[in-house]
């Protein structure tokens, strides 16, 4: 390809390194196309049917259910986990706050199913900077098991997860279990954005973890262990003070010589109400939360997200050029048409159905959105909540640049 801009407006050698940074994008854009090609595969893989477990091994179990705010679709939420098909288990609820509008609903469902253990509580333990390992920690003091669950409140399960999940434990040497993500009930933009998100990059992120490096992506939303096997890699007090607490006790367990297990059983969150500004600035959290996790795995994230790659190699075509090449633009065009095709169907092995077809248009948007805040999470360190300023340390520590007991988090879910 061979550039025709005027010599006087740029110099050769100026136009020889956009042709050289042409070059660069146009190889960079099938190789991310084909990478993410095959992360979806894996998805496949990992979620097959046949490995899915319903063994014996059914130990008694706490499910630990922190919530904040009365959000949509709480009660179903709640009561998800009240219509298990299990022989022994207890559901813990709480708030930080006694006056919280959650407690409310919780105990709606406490009284609607009679049949299940489900306490309902109040207050946190002052652990750390993190709310969430606050409110965790205050409500496994009173689990009656040593197997212990935690369920996000917006996480909304079928009959089978406890069984299924609890199955990966017949391993004596797993210490933890995760799942999949599915996002559901996207009524918003943001919503929307959510659940094409979690169906499609952070479902095949995950299962490329597993089968390319033998890891599992932890995910709080989900994780079902041994207390007495917390407690030996640090507890709750261990991880009180980062971000990310789920990432660092699959961590310290992998250190400590145990297996993370990821369940082929979906989860599905609800991610009704979401707004545009909701997505973007939990996803620039996440962002600056992996960056400080794991550079090598955070740079090897662009790989995984062809669509900019192509736009950029679409636009430094037309710079070097001067001119549109059609060809190019219809090979960009079907490279997309290819990776929203390869989401759709990922979404289908999810859920059960394809996208809308006005969702999927959204997904060259969603990942050029992703990519503008991959890039403010590589630099940005701090985080404001509720007026307060804290920076992101390397492992996702949170140090606070004000009042040492100020809230490092927004959502304590």
């Amino acid at each position: 390809m061979r550039a025709s801009l005027p010599s006087r407006d740029s110099p050769r050698g100026g136009l020889m390194g956009l042709e050289a940074l042409c070059y660069g994008l146009l190889l960079l854009a099938p190789i991310s196309l084909a990478l993410t090609l095959v992360a979806n595969f894996t998805a496949f893989l990992v979620l097959a049917p046949g490995r899915k477990r319903r063994g014996g091994h059914a130990p008694s179990i706490t499910v630990l259910k922190p919530v904040k705010g009365n959000e949509d679709g709480l009660y179903e939420n709640l009561a998800s986990l009240a219509r298990q098909d299990y022989p022994d288990y207890e559901i813990r609820i709480g708030a930080e706050d006694a006056v919280d509008p959650a407690l409310e609903v919780a105990r709606r469902v406490q009284a609607d199913h009679p049949h299940v253990r489900i306490h309902v509580q109040c207050g946190s333990r002052r652990l750390g900077l993190n709310p969430k390992v606050n409110l965790l920690a205050a409500l496994s003091e009173k689990a009656k098991h040593d197997h212990v669950l935690i369920s996000d409140s917006n996480v909304r399960v079928g009959p089978h997860y406890l069984r299924e999940t609890a199955a990966e434990l017949a391993d004596p040497e797993v210490a933890l279990v995760t799942n999949v993500l599915v996002g559901r009930d996207g009524d918003r933009l943001g919503g929307v954005l959510e659940c094409l998100h979690l169906n499609s990059f952070v479902a095949a992120g995950a299962s490329l973890a597993r089968v390319a490096a033998g890891r599992a992506c932890v995910i709080g939303k989900s994780m079902l262990f041994r207390k007495r096997d917390l407690d030996a890699v640090g507890g709750f007090a261990g991880v009180s003070n980062v971000l990310a607490e789920d990432y660092v006790i699959g961590r310290r367990f992998e250190l400590a010589g145990r297996k993370v297990a990821l369940s082929p059983h979906l989860v599905p969150t609800i991610n009704r109400g979401w707004t545009l500004e909701r997505f973007v600035n939990r996803h620039v959290r996440w962002a600056q939360m992996r960056r400080r996790l794991s550079l090598p795995a955070y740079l090897g994230e662009l790989l995984l997200n062809p669509i900019p790659w192509m736009v950029l190699a679409l636009c430094s075509a037309w710079a070097a050029a001067g001119r549109l090449e059609f060809r190019l633009a219809a090979a960009m065009l079907a490279g997309t048409v290819v990776k929203c095709t390869a989401d759709a169907l990922l979404c289908r092995k999810l859920t059960g159905k394809l996208p809308a077809l006005g969702h999927l248009l959204l997904v060259p948007v969603k990942d050029l959105l992703l990519a503008a805040i991959w890039v403010v999470g590589a630099f940005r360190r701090t985080v404001d909540w509720r007026g307060n300023l804290f920076t992101i340390e390397r492992g996702s520590r949170l140090v606070p640049q004000e009042s040492p007991f100020a809230t490092a988090l927004e959502e304590v879910v």
